[in-house]
């Protein structure tokens, strides 16, 4: 490795010139060289040794570790003994030397615990060192002091205090975050009329600008001189290695791009570090898992340790001045916090996690007294006072969407815990907490979950919230047995309180309405006595809407409840059917406006779930209002936000929502991809499989097959009827039951599905009106379509829906066409092309790799991949952000260049991306530029 230059040491170098000089003259120098680890006190003494070589003066040089210190006169016999010094010295001297060392390593060999020589001994070294500087001045350098052992310092402390002789240099050098090992030579040696003090302090941004320029070369720039400086505090070893790993990146030198030198260097600064200092060290590091625990880290750190507040600090201070720790007790760079994690084992991570815990709720009340807080943890932060300490710890963290480091905590929790039934809500608050970021990751706990409701011991808000996931995850058939038990084998009030919160689940899945009958469980009066709580009547006011309740009241409490609710896990799913009671009501403008809150509130609570969920029912709510385009891109984003199999059964809102827009934009080939990817078969048992039955005959009609999209309606209709879910908003199938019908020449029972539709329609639907109206026309004479179509072309324009009024337009034109009127046809229909072109144009453009094209993983820089290997782990772009200590608009611009360069569209795509870089093939898709896994994987989906 190239040295590094000695910026901003100009009056220390003079110094040494200087000394070297006077000592040709006869005159001597002692020189004690002291700063903190890495920040260029080696250096000195070897620019000190290379002026020695110049000169030709002789070098008696030693350098001591931890292990020196158990050693005595360890660094007197490397100053007699290593063959540097042989050949610079008169050979009658350099044999007294030798001789003398040998002499020495003889006594110590004898007597292991040897702390003083024979006077006869010492005096002929102190003759021998005499009669060398009388014949020619020579240096002598001890490094780190601070490690020598007590007896080789005493023995130099007398040959400084004695010397009489001709021109001797010593150069030591010690950290001054060290005690001296011998207060004595410390004292001693100041006093020395010889004596002279060096101090090495971190670089400013003006030398570390030089050392920049002297190594990289070219021209260094403001920021880029500022990065350096605040990732190394100046610490010349830190820098260093930066620009080591700069030049070895092979992506130019203007990035600062830590990798194995930084690593190294920082192991290095940790490893000649007091044990404590180490300690406090693995402390920061620990703390920074946490943006809560890491904002307290210098309180806590003060706390923390049974070692005393000084200790402590003096421990701050030396990482500090390292270049490793911020003024904050923050690490610089996350390479180093890392790397410090890497060497942490896991019993002790644990106890310092656990231990920063209580360490942060008593330092409240004790904010000027450590030692009251080490009394009382003392070595013991186990048994109940840990798990609601760290429950309390997870419930802060995700108040702040911190849920990475809840779930640490619900982890160590559950691993403290020995209460059964405790244990069971712990692993509910878990499973929640992991819900957050991928449901299927939650799934490790549902089994374990099943036991303790078997068992007796679950809430009865967590059985609900079991149950909701394991209806999510397609396992409805355990949740029907787990109700049914509840309900034969429960007591009273548990039976009660059950069916006070149940509602979600009907939501979910309405079968389950059947074995709530069956079970006696359809008391109106049962759900009134208990549903006093707004989470139970906003559940309650979904299923109202499809009972014939006034619609004017559903929508009411719906629209009260969002405006004074906010999202959290508890609220969730009772937030979702408030909004679809506006969606299915038809109060689009209000859904609209509500769902954007609601993604707001998702997106700062950072929580991918909630954005994912809300996206799909945005698109939807686009879709109902006529606009295809935004449908397709908010269906793209919500399915780009979680991995197909995270969606369980809930896959088919966006699914659907994709397969309807794409289709209504004519794009049947990307529609026939979407098809290829086959939906767990629960789906069809909860609401979300119906508005896919919906979509995915609307694209066989598209395509031409009747009689296959009629299969589709008339099993969503079996279903809406049995489930009792038959509300005119909900789905428009007896419109599309109709066009099939139309379609398929059985134009009387379309009709008769058209009466029953024009019913139910209420005057302000004015899309599902002229809808029936265009139907109704295409079974009408031709004669007396015109009027029919007229209607239907005023209302889609009331509606603002173009794509439609195309379609009528288009309509229109082919039924003047057949009365003769050719050029009335042909004006309309060159208008519904301009319509329907308008339309479609600004639709966002999908793009497909190609389907041998590899995934080139290796073309990102250092910085992209650091930024996409945490994207591809799950962390959001917030936790990324705190992770490498850059800002959120950083991380967006790498995660930008990540998708450009691999060709994916967004961070579900990246873990294989990112894992191997073989072809990917799609040569079992009707369209071979688009694959359905890709397209559910979020890979080739532009999200717009």
């Amino acid at each position: 490795m190239k040295p590094a230059n000695l910026a901003e040491r100009e009056q220390a170098k003079e110094s040494l010139e200087f000394a070297l000089t006077e000592a040709k003259a006869g005159r001597s120098s002692f020189f004690i060289i002291e700063g903190g680890t890495g920040t260029g006190k080696t250096e000195l003494v070897r620019f000190a040794s290379d002026l020695a070589t110049c000169a030709h003066i002789p070098h008696l040089w030693a350098t001591n570790s931890t292990i020196n210190a158990a050693s005595p006169f360890g660094v007197i016999q490397q100053l007699l003994l290593h063959p540097f010094a042989d050949d610079r010295i008169d050979p009658e001297t350099r044999e007294e030397l030798t001789s003398v060392g040998n002499a020495i390593a003889s006594v110590t060999q004898q007597d292991p615990d040897c702390s003083q020589l024979p006077s006869s001994l010492s005096e002929r070294l102190r003759q021998a060192l005499t009669k060398a500087a009388h014949v020619s001045p020579f240096l002598v350098t001890v490094e780190d002091i601070h490690n020598a052992d007590p007896a080789s310092l005493k023995l130099l402390q007398r040959i400084i205090c004695e010397w009489r002789g001709g021109g001797l240099v010593v150069l030591l050098s010690q950290s001054h975050h060290f005690p001296p090992v011998d207060p004595l030579f410390h004292v001693e040696t100041i006093r020395s009329p010889l004596y002279r003090r060096i101090r090495t302090r971190p670089l400013s941004k003006t030398g570390v600008r030089q050392t920049l320029v002297d190594h990289l070369g070219g021209t260094i720039t403001d920021r880029l001189a500022t990065e350096y400086t605040e990732a190394t505090g100046g610490n010349p070893l830190l820098l260093r290695c930066l620009m080591e790993d700069a030049k070895n990146s092979g992506e130019g030198t203007d990035v600062l791009l830590p990798g194995r030198e930084y690593r190294q260097s920082v192991l290095a600064c940790l490893r000649t570090c007091d044990p404590h200092t180490a300690r406090v060290a693995e402390a920061a590091a620990v703390l920074s898992t946490s943006a809560r625990l890491r904002s307290a880290a210098p309180l806590l750190l003060r706390y923390m340790f049974t070692e005393g507040q000084s200790s402590t600090e003096m421990a701050l201070s030396a990482l500090q001045e390292m270049g490793i720790l911020d003024d904050r007790c923050h690490f610089r760079l996350p390479t180093a916090m890392n790397t410090v994690l890497d060497g942490v084992a896991p019993e002790r991570y644990r106890g310092l996690r656990i231990r920063a815990v209580h360490t942060m709720h008593l330092s409240g009340s004790n904010k000027e007294h450590p030692s009251v807080v080490n009394r009382i943890l003392g070595q013991s932060t186990t048994g109940s006072w840990t798990v609601e300490l760290l429950k309390d710890a997870a419930t802060e963290d995700l108040a702040q969407n911190e849920t990475s480091s809840a779930i640490a905590h619900l982890e160590l929790a559950l691993e403290s815990c020995d209460d059964r039934a405790e244990k069971s809500r712990i692993t509910m608050a878990l499973t929640q907490a992991r819900w957050r970021i991928d449901p299927l990751t939650a799934t490790q706990h549902l089994n374990c979950l099943i036991d303790s409701f078997y068992e007796g011991i679950l809430r009865v808000t967590d059985s609900v919230d079991l149950m909701q996931a394991l209806i999510w995850h397609g396992r409805g058939r355990e949740v029907l047995e787990m109700i049914q038990h509840l309900l034969r084998t429960g007591e009273y009030r548990r039976r009660l309180e059950f069916l006070s919160k149940c509602r979600p689940l009907v939501n979910l899945q309405p079968s389950l309405q059947e074995v709530l009958e069956a079970e006696g469980a359809d008391d109106t009066s049962l759900y009134e006595a208990v549903s006093t709580s707004r989470l139970s009547r906003a559940d309650s006011v979904l299923n109202s809407l499809f009972t014939g309740d006034s619609p004017e009241e559903a929508v009411n409490t719906a629209e009260q409840f969002l405006r004074t609710s906010h999202l959290a896990d508890s609220t969730f799913m009772t937030t979702e059917a408030a909004l679809l009671v506006l969606v299915y009501s038809g109060s689009l403008t209000n859904a609209r406006h509500a769902c954007e809150v609601l993604l707001a509130q998702a997106a700062d609570r950072d929580v991918p779930l909630w954005n994912a969920v809300f996206s799909a029912h945005r698109g939807e709510i686009a879709l109902r209002q006529g606009d295809p385009v935004t449908a397709e891109s908010l269906a793209r984003e919500a399915l780009n936000t979680l991995p197909s199999r995270s969606w369980g059964v809930a896959i088919g809102a966006p699914l659907g929502t994709l397969l309807l827009s794409t289709t209504r934009l004519g794009r049947l080939d990307e529609a026939t991809s979407l098809l290829q990817y086959e939906p767990p078969e629960a789906m069809y048992s909860s609401r979300y499989g119906l508005g896919y039955l919906i979509a995915r005959g609307r694209y066989h009609l598209a395509s031409g097959s009747a009689s296959v999209a009629l299969t589709d309606f008339k099993h969503c209709e079996r279903l809406i009827r049995q489930w009792g879910l038959d509300f005119p908003g909900f789905h428009d199938w007896r419109s599309a039951t109709a066009e099939a019908l139309i379609d398929l020449g059985r134009p009387d029972e379309a009709r008769a599905y058209l009466d029953e539709q024009r019913e139910l329609l209420c005057q302000k639907d004015h899309r599902g009106r002229a809808e029936a109206l265009l139907l109704w026309s295409r079974t009408e004479p031709v004669q007396n379509r015109p009027a029919l179509l007229n209607q239907a072309i005023d209302l889609f324009r009331v509606a603002n829906d173009d794509l439609a009024l195309g379609r009528a337009l288009l309509e229109l034109g082919h039924t003047f066409e057949s009365l003769g009127e050719v050029k009335k046809a042909q004006r309309l229909k060159e208008r519904a092309d301009r319509l329907v072109a308008k339309v479609r144009s600004n639709a966002a453009p999908v793009d497909h790799p190609g389907p041998h094209e590899p995934v080139p993983a290796e073309c990102l820089t250092k910085s992209e991949r650091r930024v996409a290997e945490l994207a591809a782990q799950g962390q959001s772009n917030r936790e990324i952000s705190r992770n490498l200590f850059i800002t959120i608009s950083t991380v967006e611009q790498h995660l930008t260049q990540v998708y450009r360069k691999l060709n994916v569209k967004n961070r579900l795509a990246l873990p294989s991306v990112i894992a191997e870089t073989a072809p990917v093939h799609t040569s079992a898709v009707p369209n071979p530029s688009i694959d359905p896994r890709r397209v559910l994987n979020s890979s080739a989906v532009n999200a717009g």
